[in-house]
């Protein structure tokens, strides 16, 4: 937390660093909380403490230095105090998208080079994948973390692939084809930070890449621009928040170059992949304000050969509305993690999958501060016969700086 207060410290004595001049440089602090209690099931009733402090600086090198093209660097560091509610519930997919081993760390820092007007686009750097690629825009609301990314692709990788809490070095590639298809590629190294020290930033290209891919297509034109987002999908803070609403679908996938332990065999060996479909769906109900519904549906296949999750599958219904010139999401939503047959053939004793089912309402009370109760049932907790299903219930707060 110290190093963090220090990183905020400097960039605010840098010249020019400050909220007169948006243009240059950016500065967020955004500090989440989920303090949540497990009523039933699980692994244990009691009350967790989950919290998480994002700070983001962004400078628009392009704006400096007078370019045409969008040229800018973003730094983003992160730090978790470690409360696990999965020790009470028991659960594999993962309650609260905020919950990671205590660490303070540099989460980010890239460069972004955009070409031809904007319609192509290259950043390097450390690079959350999850913040670009499998993202249905309605499901990032709730916080389940399996609605942030499919389950099948979070388990992925020797020390998960780059995504929350810990990020990997590589190159991401993206391009507007024309106002309704886009795609994107990123490369990055298999292993992102130190798998038996979950607070080093340990960046060594030698464990084979990642390899990801998506496309995503859009039903009315979006613009040919591209920009990677410089704030991340769990900050959603404050009145003047806005979330993007366009049908899309999303087609996507993975590769590691790398050699995996055959769950079967246990000889080491290639063609660790896999792939995923998404899709969301608005619908304005409304002739006078911004009501909508938002629908949202994925699935994803892992190669079962080398991963515990075969298939992922979530679905959910948003409602929100404006009509008091804030926006309020009332969310319902499912996801479910089915074992592969290969992990199922090896414990057999065990159920065939676990489900989630989120109930989440999210709003804004000030420009800075949104609150969101949250209630979640867990289905076979972590597919153990041994553990009834979980009941547990939390309070989302997010004050932005």
């Amino acid at each position: 937390m110290r190093s963090l207060l220090y990183f905020y410290l400097i960039l605010l004595s840098v010249p020019g660093f400050t909220q007169s001049d948006q243009k240059l440089m950016e500065f967020e602090l955004v500090y989440s909380a989920v303090p949540l209690y497990n009523f039933e099931g699980g692994v244990d009733q009691g009350f967790v403490y989950i919290d998480n402090i994002d700070v983001t600086a962004t400078v628009h090198l392009d704006q400096l230095m007078e370019w045409n093209e969008s040229l800018s660097l973003f730094i983003y560091g992160l730090g978790n105090n470690g409360g696990k509610a999965t020790e009470l519930m028991g659960d594999f997919q993962v309650a609260a998208n905020i919950e990671a081993p205590q660490s303070y760390r540099i989460f980010e820092v890239w460069l972004q080079q955009n070409f031809l007007n904007d319609h192509f686009s290259v950043l390097t750097g450390l690079y959350d994948l999850n913040s670009e690629f499998d993202v249905l825009t309605p499901a990032t609301v709730f916080i389940n973390s399996s609605f942030g990314i499919g389950a099948e692709y979070a388990q992925t990788g020797l020390n998960g692939p780059s995504i929350f809490p810990v990020s990997s070095l590589g190159v991401r590639l993206s391009a507007s084809i024309n106002k309704y298809i886009k795609l994107k590629l990123a490369m990055l190294d298999a292993v992102p930070g130190d798998p038996s020290d979950p607070t080093r930033n340990n960046i060594k290209l030698e464990d084979g890449a990642l390899i990801a891919f998506e496309t995503s297509l859009f039903t009315r034109a979006t613009g040919m621009q591209l920009n990677r987002g410089f704030v991340t999908r769990r900050k959603k803070v404050g009145r003047e928040h806005e979330i993007p609403t366009d049908d899309k679908l999303n087609i996507g996938g993975w590769y590691y170059t790398s050699e995996f332990i055959d769950l079967k065999t246990g000889d080491n060996s290639l063609g660790n992949w896999g792939a995923y479909i998404g899709a969301q769906k608005y619908w304005f109900y409304s002739k006078y304000d911004d009501r909508y519904l938002a629908f949202f549906g994925r699935i994803g296949w892992a190669a079962d050969q080398y991963n515990r999750i075969g298939t992922a599958i979530s679905a959910g219904i948003l409602s929100a509305g404006s009509a008091s010139g804030k926006t309020d999401y009332i969310g319902l939503g499912f996801t479910k993690a089915i074992n592969g047959s290969t992990y199922m053939d090896e414990n057999t004793s065990l159920e065939a999958s676990e489900t989630a089912i989120e109930l989440t309402f999210s709003t804004p009370i000030r420009t800075w501060l949104t609150i969101q109760p949250d209630i979640q049932y867990i289905i076979n907790p972590n597919s153990d016969p041994k553990l009834q299903n979980s009941l547990a219930g939390g309070v989302l707060f997010q004050l932005s700086f």
